[in-house]
């Protein structure tokens, strides 16, 4: 079988956008920074010290999530292209769905609460991976209702197993 675009749908779309999103954010934008005070920026020009940090560097434990989310959420998009279905107790579009929306809420605690060093400031890439991964929560979702699925068919399908 060949992968045919004309098999995603809108949700499907969504999900790809998020995904690439996500990726390109988390390893080519600063996600945090600490402000140099003027007397030592020239020292630390100089020593070519590092002052911002993308999502890898800086969040040691959701990282992974995030790249894990990523993974799913390709996977499922290559998976609708391609025509194939996995046999699973829960739909994938749900599972995307769930791991888009726990990325989402862990970014945002990040992000306004808990900032992963003393003084960080929030750069532009964390608002940007934070509205990623509320596209792939969002793109799951309305994968989920294209398929037909409600959030109580989930719960149903995940009690049965």
């Amino acid at each position: 079988m060949n992968f045919q675009i004309g098999r995603l749908r809108s949700g499907e779309w969504i999900v790809a956008l998020g995904a690439t999103a996500l990726f390109i954010f988390m390893f080519f934008f600063k996600w945090f920074g600490v402000e140099v005070p003027a007397i030592v920026s020239a020292f630390v020009a100089a020593s070519r010290v590092a002052t911002s940090f993308n999502a890898w560097h800086t969040l040691e434990v959701i990282r992974w999530l995030l790249l894990l989310t990523v993974v799913v959420s390709a996977a499922f998009v290559a998976l609708k292209g391609w025509g194939h279905e996995l046999e699973l107790p829960v739909s994938l579009s749900a599972i995307v769905s769930g791991l888009g929306a726990l990325c989402t809420l862990l970014v945002l605690y990040r992000v306004l609460i808990s900032h992963p060093f003393s003084h960080a400031q929030v750069k532009f890439g964390a608002w940007l991976g934070l509205i990623s991964c509320a596209l792939i929560a969002y793109g799951g979702y309305r994968a989920m209702s294209e398929e037909g699925a409600m959030l109580a068919d989930v719960r149903e399908q995940a009690q049965a197993t």
